[in-house]
């Protein structure tokens, strides 16, 4: 007889995969729920996303947007250099970079409000003003969902990979983790998948099957018996906690799919790769972490955020050296620290990414992004020879996905202190990333209480693509 105990007895051996089943199922509840306010679904441009975040937000007039005619104070000691695009220049730090120019779109006219880290990165990374413009924030479940999670909930494909991936940890202000990069108001089943790679750029690599201390052979006989459960008794359906719309077995058969997946298993593998790759994307943690994600979006992965890390900074204050949280808040030790240490490693993992994504065929289909918390001040502040927060204009790279590379979008005036044409918002930007997706930013999904939410209040930017026409 299928009484209650029984029905759960039955659950608790099925069930020793309900973390990544759980997932499974949110998804398909937040696309039953949010199918029928979808609007027209626009025409994917990429499979995939590579969010490259520069952790504390690198300097724009340092890097890009360069002012070589302002005063001493303003323009900085690092010097413009050619590119691969005439007319377009580059900080001479980013020598790999500029070879490859003519794959990327600079928006020089990214603006907020927000001078404070906590709520910039919430609104980089999810597209909404936190309540709050002070820093001390914690996650709470009232956060908007990072990027990856509204994209996974609003369109949760399936590949036998997680689709939502980051690395290598999260970023922290102090010991605090700071709002905007999980789920937040949808289910904690939408938080991505957390891959670790150390400070020496060797990954923890996931080991799915371990992780429940099973084998594949016991997961299979687990899924013939949820099977028979299922068939034997409609009662079962209730346990899913989703009305009975969705059937038990369906998410534990995706979830095993992945945890048995070789492919999976394979594509955490950054051994597999030549020694010439991993020099190539540099052996460092950053690289490595870049390169991981490379190989991650190639086997399925929908959305991978690569943050740069804490790390060890000399700080130019005679107290030696200082873990840093955010190592591209520059405050101290500013032009050093950026052409000696973080420089180097952004430009030769960003461009290794992109020849690589060319040599294999992918960059057309998958978008890379490169961005940070703010810009930094036009003028160069005292007594460290450093420059502060700017919110108020920055650079946001593109590339990849029929962008316009080569190309400059928006303007700031003589100081890079002001957008003066084209202004885009953190709302745009993630707009514009979920249409090159295939997915419609105006689309609604139920959050974890039953409300609903949109995807992104933003315009989609078109005119940063190639016409499909």
């Amino acid at each position: 007889m299928w009484n209650r105990r029984r029905l759960l007895q039955i659950g608790s051996l099925g069930l020793a995969h309900v973390a990544l089943s759980d997932v499974l199922r949110a998804e398909q509840v937040a696309r039953i729920a949010g199918r029928s306010s979808v609007r027209e679904r626009p025409a994917a441009r990429a499979k995939s996303c590579i969010l490259l975040y520069t952790d504390g937000g690198a300097s724009h007039i340092d890097l890009f947007d360069q002012k070589p005619l302002a005063p001493a104070e303003v323009r900085g000691p690092f010097q413009p250099i050619a590119t691969s695009v005439t007319g377009i220049h580059l900080c001479e730090h980013l020598p790999r970079l500029a070879r490859q120019m003519h794959q990327v779109l600079q928006i020089r006219s990214m603006r907020h409000e927000e001078t404070v880290h906590d709520p910039a990165v919430y609104q980089m990374l999810t597209g909404f003003k936190h309540v709050s413009s002070a820093g001390g924030l914690k996650v709470e479940e009232s956060d908007h969902p990072h990027l990856g999670s509204a994209l996974v909930a609003a369109d949760p494909a399936r590949s036998g990979m997680p689709a939502f991936v980051h690395t290598p940890d999260r970023m922290k202000m102090e010991s605090r983790i700071l709002p905007g990069q999980n789920a937040g108001i949808l289910s904690a089943s939408f938080d991505p998948f957390a891959v670790d790679i150390n400070h020496d750029g060797r990954i923890i690599k996931p080991n799915f099957a371990r992780m429940l201390d099973e084998t594949p052979e016991r997961l299979a006989q687990r899924q013939r018996f949820v099977r028979q459960l299922n068939g034997a008794h409609p009662s079962a359906q209730a346990l899913s906690g989703i009305d009975g719309a969705v059937r038990l077995d369906r998410f534990r058969e995706q979830a095993y799919d992945i945890v048995c997946s070789t492919q999976a298993q394979a594509a955490f593998d950054l051994e597999r790769e030549t020694s010439e790759t991993h020099d190539r994307y540099g052996r460092h943690r950053h690289g490595q972490c870049v390169l991981l994600a490379r190989r991650l979006v190639e086997a399925g992965c929908r959305l991978v955020t690569v943050y740069w890390g804490n790390e060890a900074q000399d700080w130019a204050d005679g107290k030696g050296m200082r873990v840093a949280n955010n190592p591209w808040d520059t405050h101290r030790n500013h032009f050093p620290l950026c052409k000696d240490s973080l420089l180097p490693r952004a430009d030769q993992a960003l461009a290794a990414l992109l020849d690589d994504l060319q040599q294999r065929g992918m960059l057309a289909e998958t978008l890379v992004v490169w961005m940070g918390d703010f810009g930094r001040t036009p003028y160069i502040s005292k007594p460290w020879a450093s420059r502060d927060h700017w919110p108020h204009a920055f650079t946001v790279l593109l590339a990849g996905a029929q962008i316009r590379g080569g190309t400059i979008y928006g303007r700031t005036d003589d100081r890079a202190a002001e957008v003066t044409d084209l202004p885009v918002t953190p709302a745009d930007l993630t707009a514009t990333i979920l249409d090159s997706l295939g997915v419609n930013p105006a689309t609604t999904v139920r959050t974890r209480r039953g409300s609903l939410h949109r995807l992104s209040t933003g315009r989609v930017l078109a005119e940063l693509f190639e016409s499909q026409g």
